[in-house]
C-alpha cells in the first residue's frame, strides 16, 4: 500500500510565509554581528580584524546546523526542527546580548557559534517544509521565495542597523535579534502546519547523504557544492566585512551599514529576478546570468572610482548577483532532489556553501589585519565568483544536454 501523502493542488500559504519569516529572521541575526563590528571595535578598543573568529564562528555553527537538518527532521519531523531551530537560536542570541558588556572575543564567540547551530537548523527544514505543502511546478518559486528571507533580514539590518546601534547600542541590537524569533517560535507552534513528510524509520532511510551520491545525481551533486563553496564565500566576505570595508572607503562608521543595506537589498532584488528568469530559460543557466552580474560589479566596485550614490547602487548589484547566486544554487538543489531527501539535499548544498562562507570572511580578516587596500578585497572576491560561474556553465549544459538516467 501506497502511504505517500498526495501531491499538494495549491501552495499552502501559510507554510510559506511562517518558514520566510524564520529565514528572515535567521538573516537579520546573522548580519547582526557584521554591521555591529565597527561600533564594537570602538567600544572595546580593539581593531576590527579582533573580530574574525566569532564571524567565523557563526558561520561554522551554522554549517553544522545544516548538516544535522536532515537528519534530525527524519527523525524528529521537519516542523519540530524548524520551531526548535528558531528556539535554539533565540536563546543564544539573548545570551549573546546578556554577556556582550563583558567585552570578551572568547565568550562572544561561544554564544555566536552556539547561534550558528540553530542558524544552520532553520533553512533546511525551512526550504523543505513550504515545498512540502506547495504543488510540483511552484517548488522552484516557493524555495526562492522562502530563502529570500535571508537576503530580507540582512537588508533590515543594514537599513536600520546604524539607527539601532546609536539608539540601542550593540547589546540592544542582539536583545532585539533575540527576542524576535521567541515570538515567531510561539506563533509557529500555533499555525505551522504538520509535517507531510513523516518522520521515522522510512524518512532517516532517505535523509541518508550517501542518496546524494548515487548514480544518476552524483556529478549534479558535486558541481552544486562546488557552486555553493565559491558562491558562499564571496558572497559572505562582502558581507561580513562591507560595514568596515565601507569605512575603508571613507564613510563614518553610522553610514557604514548603508553598504550592507544596498548590498542585501540587491539581493533581494537578485532574488525576484531570479525567480522570473528561472521560470524562463531554467535554473541552471539563471546561476549563469546571477554569476557574471556579481563579477562584473565586484570588478566595478574594486577599480572605479564612482560618487557615493552610484557606488551604493553598484554594491546593490553586487548583490544581486552573488546573494541571487546564493538563492539559485539551493533552488537547483530542490529541482534536483526528491521530496524524500530533500532536506538534507538542501542543507549539504547550503553546507558546503557556509564551509565558504567560514573561508571567505577568515581571509577577509587576515587581509584586513595585514592592511590590504578595501577595493583589493573587493577585487579578490571575483575569483571565486568565476570558479562558480565555470561550475554552473559545466551543470547547465549536463541538465540540458544529458538524459536524466545518464548523469553521475
Amino acid at each position: 500500500m501506497n502511504d505517500t501523502p498526495a501531491e499538494p493542488r495549491r501552495v499552502l500559504w501559510s507554510a510559506v510565509v511562517l518558514a520566510f519569516l524564520a529565514v528572515l529572521i535567521d538573516g537579520f541575526d546573522t548580519a547582526a554581528l557584521a554591521f555591529s563590528v565597527p561600533s564594537l571595535a570602538t567600544g572595546w578598543g580593539l581593531e576590527e580584524a579582533a573580530f574574525t573568529a566569532p564571524l567565523v564562528l557563526t558561520n561554522l555553527g551554522v554549517v553544522v546546523g545544516y548538516l544535522y537538518s536532515g537528519p534530525l527532521s527524519a527523525r524528529l519531523g521537519r516542523r519540530r526542527v524548524l520551531i526548535g531551530g528558531v528556539a535554539f537560536f533565540a536563546v543564544s542570541t539573548l545570551a549573546t546580548a546578556a554577556l556582550l558588556p563583558l567585552e570578551s572575543i572568547a565568550v562572544l564567540s561561544v554564544t555566536r557559534v552556539l547561534t550558528g547551530v540553530g542558524l544552520g537548523a532553520v533553512l533546511p527544514a525551512a526550504v523543505a517544509l513550504a515545498t512540502d505543502h506547495s504543488p510540483a511546478e511552484r517548488h522552484e518559486r516557493v524555495s526562492v521565495t522562502v530563502t529570500l528571507g535571508l537576503a530580507s533580514g540582512a537588508t533590515l539590518g543594514g537599513v536600520f542597523g546604524g539607527r539601532m546601534l546609536d539608539a540601542i547600542g550593540p547589546a540592544g541590537v542582539f536583545w532585539v535579534a533575540g527576542g524576535a524569533p521567541l515570538v515567531l517560535a510561539a506563533v509557529m507552534l500555533w499555525a505551522l502546519p504538520a509535517d507531510r513528510v513523516p518522520a521515522g524509520a522510512r524518512a532517516r532511510e532517505g535523509e541518508r547523504v550517501g542518496l546524494l551520491l548515487r548514480p544518476g545525481v552524483r556529478t549534479d551533486t558535486l558541481l552544486i557544492w562546488l557552486f555553493s563553496f565559491m558562491a558562499f564565500l564571496s558572497a559572505y566576505t562582502l558581507q561580513s566585512w562591507v560595514p568596515t570595508l565601507m569605512t575603508d572607503f571613507g564613510f563614518a562608521e553610522s553610514e557604514a551599514p548603508m553598504g550592507l543595506a544596498f548590498f542585501s537589498f540587491g539581493g533581494i532584488v537578485g532574488g525576484i529576478g531570479l525567480i522570473w528568469l528561472a521560470s524562463r530559460i531554467g535554473i541552471a543557466p539563471s546561476l549563469c546570468v546571477t554569476t557574471i552580474v556579481g563579477a562584473a560589479c565586484a570588478f566595478t566596485v574594486a577599480r572605479v572610482e564612482l560618487p557615493d550614490a552610484l557606488l551604493f547602487l553598484v554594491l546593490a548589484g553586487t548583490g544581486a548577483g552573488l546573494i541571487g547566486s546564493q538563492i539559485g544554487q539551493l533552488t537547483m538543489a530542490v529541482s534536483v532532489y526528491p521530496a524524500a531527501t530533500r532536506t538534507t539535499g538542501v542543507g549539504w548544498a547550503a553546507a558546503l556553501g557556509r564551509a565558504g562562507s567560514i573561508v571567505g570572511p577568515a581571509v577577509g580578516g587576515v587581509l584586513l589585519g595585514l592592511s590590504l587596500p578595501g577595493r583589493d578585497i573587493v577585487l579578490l572576491t571575483t575569483v571565486p565568483v568565476l570558479a562558480a560561474l565555470l561550475a554552473a556553465v559545466v551543470l547547465w549544459r549536463r541538465r540540458a544536454g544529458t538524459p536524466a538516467a545518464a548523469r553521475g
